[in-house]
């Protein structure tokens, strides 16, 4: 069984040798975070190391500091074998080993995003929990949070609309050009990850068509990783917002509805509209605290 194996170097000179036995490690200074870091040096959740396809991949889960390749700053990169991956003044090296069991083996997490996910996912957010936005009860938004959430993106197989080579592989190009801005615009504008995926799905369904299989399979790598790391961040928004709800605050949950509505852009449905009374009403209230 294959593993990643992180080799650490601490700003005091200490050396740290880790084989995490998981394809997906959290670095950060998160109790949850299977390689953690100082909180001097690091945020809760700093980088997102992934393996798939035969290549290992980082993607930024925080930009203050920036987290580096070699010392440039990126938002989502491949790990070369010889790269260099800094977090603050923590420098690690990664690599895919064959896990062997010993003391320095770090079993996969089951739950990445908080400590609080266990909890939190076994308890139904009653109607009670809105009583803080002290509305009449018969107002919409006082309604319970509808039990469908919807998914992201359509489950429809992707298909390119051109079916001549050169048409196909054109237009594969064109595809791949944007997938790749919009991941790129991820981290600050969350829309557009999620729109990258599908562009990523088209793009190789055309490279397929224009009988790319090596681009393809390479479109196909992009989509399932971006698509991953959006799926685990939506579970987590939709359990900060639960909890902010929970213990009152309305900040938080105004920050965790707007990231939704973002994630959610261009749907409709009980839940959006849920999400959309819910950012009217914590504008108002925190209007009149504000007040």
């Amino acid at each position: 069984m294959s593993g990643l194996e992180f080799r650490i170097r601490y700003p005091d000179g200490r050396n740290e040798q880790l084989v995490v036995d998981s394809d997906r490690v959290l670095i950060g200074s998160g109790a949850h975070c299977e390689i953690r870091l100082p909180a001097a040096e690091s945020a809760i959740e700093h980088v997102l190391v992934t393996f798939l396809g035969g290549g290992v991949f980082a993607t930024a889960r925080a930009l203050s500091p920036p987290p580096t390749i070699n010392g440039s700053p990126f938002t989502q990169a491949p790990l070369l074998a010889e790269s260099t991956l800094g977090v603050g003044q923590v420098q690690m090296m990664i690599g895919v080993v064959e896990v062997v069991e010993n003391a320095n083996v770090i079993k996969k997490k089951q739950e990445r995003t908080s400590p609080m996910t266990y909890v939190l996912a076994a308890i139904a957010v009653p109607l009670s929990l809105y009583i803080i936005f002290d509305d009449p009860p018969n107002d919409s938004a006082n309604k319970d949070k509808p039990k469908e959430v919807p998914a992201l993106w359509s489950t429809a197989t992707a298909t390119c609309p051109q079916r001549a080579a050169d048409q196909a592989l054109g237009l594969a190009r064109e595809k791949r050009v944007l997938a790749e801005g919009k991941r790129e615009r991820s981290p600050f504008k969350v829309q557009d990850g999620v729109a990258a995926v599908p562009l990523f799905r088209t793009a190789s369904a055309c490279y397929r068509a224009a009988e790319d299989a090596g681009a393809s399979r390479e479109m196909d790598a992009a989509a399932e990783r971006l698509r991953k790391s959006l799926e685990e961040d939506y579970r987590a928004h939709q359990m900060r917002l639960e909890h902010a709800i929970e213990v009152r605050d309305l900040r938080t949950a105004q920050r965790e509805v707007k990231v939704l509505l973002a994630m959610l852009q261009g749907q409709t449905g009980p839940y959006v509209v849920w999400l959309s009374n819910l950012d009217r009403r914590l504008a108002l209230k925190l209007g009149k605290v504000g007040g």
